[in-house]
């Protein structure tokens, strides 16, 4: 699967449930320590370090990294917060472990240095920096930071005040909320979690090809296109078309076997200058759509649809349907003042794709009350009886049963027109194939941001389904 996302606290929890179990708790630092050295040293194998310690469990790890990193041949000062004469328990163990000089935190402004190995609080802190540790956070430089960024909290991704910007983050057993979710993420630089013999028990997990790649679509020899299913998608009305075509283009380059845009007689014209391989079918009145989608497995409804009663009959037959739902934009914003209609009529495998604002228009204040984007995507999955998929840089994807994936696997060159349709498309494209739905808006949310990857400044949302046949033939094992 994917890398392990657990909180500070369930951290806590399973390292206290390996020592109950008989493993020394020094000797779990031990291993964290040299875990950071080493991955110091691997990726920045010149320079001289400053290692900075706090008072508690981080420190010591910072203490056994700089010894570690002095048998390595590297130039290392050691800096902590407290004398070392008050450090307790294993911070006192590791502290005597390194054999050099320790001086106060304070000397660390002044001290020249290339690299700073920040060992001082981790992702358990829970008031700002003040003082020496914040001058030393807001001075700059190339900075490895154990656990988390000091400044930053672990669990909520917020910096509580002034935090170190690192260039490397080290953690253990894990990923902590605070290395995936933004604003955290973008101040940890590449994240390495080392296996220190702590198993982590966890629902949420960061999205893979090793989360979804044992499901994806793979047509034999004796596939054929009504057995790759048959996605329908619901059009605007003639002067809002577009995004209901690149929805459907979507699909049908990911993989659905049959596509059609279903649109209303306004915009038959329209659509059908602009459509090949995507079929068109006639549809006036939820009546007509109910007819319409007997056959589909997946249907998208909402994309430039308009907020209007006839968008809102439409997702309300489609809801009564077989076909499974996708539901984006307009088909979500036609019910945010009665969210609770909407909900009612969802089933456990339809999904909903909002973006910040119409989340927070369904889902009320979840994403202030809640901890983190995780927990509040979770608690909007559960409350909608769907899967949801909050959209953004961290996108989040979460089961009513409390399963989430978070998407970093992206670039901002995606904040552009039209690729929450693209996006639509590519997860109802892989539904209509018969993935289940979590690991289909997964594997089309990984497959949108490495679209989105390959195509890099310039991008405009119709690029992106082109990419998409080098991907798959990756994801494959084909050669092209």
């Amino acid at each position: 699967m994917g890398r392990p996302i657990i909180t500070p606290a369930e951290m806590t929890a399973a390292e206290q449930a390996v020592f109950d179990a008989g493993t020394d708790s020094f000797d779990i630092m031990t291993r964290a320590g040299i875990a950071a050295a080493e991955f110091l040293h691997a990726r920045w194998p010149e320079g001289t370090i400053q290692v900075l310690c706090g008072p508690g469990g981080n420190g010591g790890d910072g203490f056994i990294a700089a010894a570690r990193l002095a048998k390595l041949w590297r130039t290392v000062e050691v800096f902590c917060l407290v004398d070392p004469s008050a450090l307790t328990g294993d911070a006192a163990k590791a502290a005597a472990q390194w054999q050099g000089g320790v001086r106060p935190l304070e000397a660390a402004l002044s001290a020249p240095h290339d690299l700073v190995l920040d060992a001082l609080f981790g992702g358990g802190l829970s008031r700002p920096l003040d003082g020496v540790p914040a001058a030393l956070a807001t001075r700059g430089g190339r900075v490895i930071s154990i656990d988390v960024p000091s400044g930053i909290d672990g669990l909520t991704a917020k910096p509580l005040g002034a935090c170190f910007r690192a260039d490397g983050t080290i953690t253990f057993s894990g990923l902590r909320p605070a290395h995936v979710l933004q604003p955290g993420a973008a101040l940890c630089g590449v994240v390495f979690a080392a296996d220190i013999g702590v198993p982590a028990q966890t629902q949420a997990v960061e999205n893979s090809p090793l989360i979804w790649g044992p499901a994806m679509p793979r047509p034999g020899p004796e596939g054929y296109k009504h057995k790759r299913g048959h996605l329908k998608v619901v059009s605007g009305p003639a002067a809002s078309t577009g995004a209901a075509r690149m929805a459907a283009r979507a699909g049908l380059r990911v993989g659905a076997g049959l596509v059609t845009v279903v649109s209303g007689h306004g915009a038959m014209s329209v659509n059908a200058g602009h459509l090949t391989a995507v079929m068109l079918e006639e549809a006036n009145s939820a009546d007509d759509l109910a007819a319409a989608i007997q056959n589909a497995q997946v249907v998208i409804a909402g994309p430039a649809a308009g907020i209007t009663p006839s968008t809102r009959a439409n997702v309300e037959v489609l809801l009564k349907g077989a076909a499974r739902a996708v539901l984006d934009a307009d088909a979500l914003t036609v019910f945010d003042s009665h969210p609770a209609e909407l909900f009612k009529r969802l089933r456990p495998d339809d999904v909903l794709t909002p973006h910040v604002g119409e989340f927070r228009r369904l889902f009320g204040d979840l994403l202030d009350t809640e901890a983190n984007k995780i927990e509040a995507t979770r608690k909007a999955a559960a409350k909608a009886g769907c899967v949801v998929l909050l959209k953004g840089a961290d996108t989040v994807i979460a089961a009513p049963d409390g399963q989430a994936v978070v998407n970093t696997h992206a670039t901002p060159w995606l904040a552009t027109a039209g690729s929450g349709d693209v996006l639509a498309g590519f997860i109802a494209g892989l539904m209509a194939q018969g993935m289940a739905t979590l690991p289909a808006a997964a594997m089309g949310a990984w497959l949108h941001g490495e679209a989105g990857l390959r195509v890099g400044a310039g991008l405009i949302s119709e690029d992106l389904e082109a990419q998409v046949p080098n991907i798959l033939s990756a994801l494959h094992g084909e050669r092209r």
